[in-house]
């Protein structure tokens, strides 16, 4: 039995949509004591620095979405090792919500700095690997030019050497790595 490229579309969406909507499970409700307005204002202002995580993390997935669609778009068979490394890709992705929470809940520390950046550094390892699956057993109908090949590896890869990188850099200085991990993002969301 084969697995056709529409359902493994379809089961992909559906992983991401998951991830995506649990994301919001790790942005904690604030605990009030006096239950006034004043102090739900200020306990929301400290709750601020929680949806950066969310934020980063919820723009990463998306843009993966995104472009495992646009790489999906144009493949016309899928082989078992398509399949697997897909299902790679989705296992990091399904698991994000996790580091995403940890990193929300205590801040930037640098050990749950470090684990968020680890797993950033996962999924573009996991998204790079499938990419160049495709593109090296050309599955895809219509062959991509060499330069449009280089250029997204080269962007693809950028995401593989900084990640690490700024997870090694939380051991020391938490804070400057997830503002890296942020800019990231908004490097990725940029239209290519």
């Amino acid at each position: 039995m084969t697995v056709t490229k529409a359902r493994l579309e379809s089961f992909s969406d559906g992983v991401f949509a998951f991830a995506i909507t649990v994301l919001v499970l790790g942005v904690q409700v604030p605990e009030l004591k006096t239950g006034s307005d004043s102090e739900l204002r200020t306990a929301l202002l400290r709750a601020l620095s929680q949806l950066i995580p969310y934020v980063t993390s919820f723009a990463t997935i998306g843009i993966i979405w995104l472009n495992h669609h646009a790489m999906f778009h144009s493949v016309e068979r899928v082989e078992h090792t398509t399949l697997t490394l897909n299902l790679l890709l989705l296992l990091v992705v399904a698991f994000t919500p996790y580091p995403t929470a940890v990193l929300s809940r205590y801040g930037a520390l640098p050990s749950g700095a470090f684990f968020y950046g680890s797993v950033l550094t996962l999924l573009g390892i996991t998204y790079t690997l499938l990419w160049l699956h495709i593109v090296r057993r050309r599955l895809t109908s219509v062959h991509a030019d060499v330069l449009d090949a280089r250029r997204k590896f080269r962007r693809n890869m950028a995401g593989a050497i900084i990640y690490p990188a700024a997870s090694l850099l939380a051991l020391r200085l938490p804070r400057v790595s997830v503002l890296i991990y942020f800019l990231m993002a908004a490097f990725y969301f940029i239209p290519k």
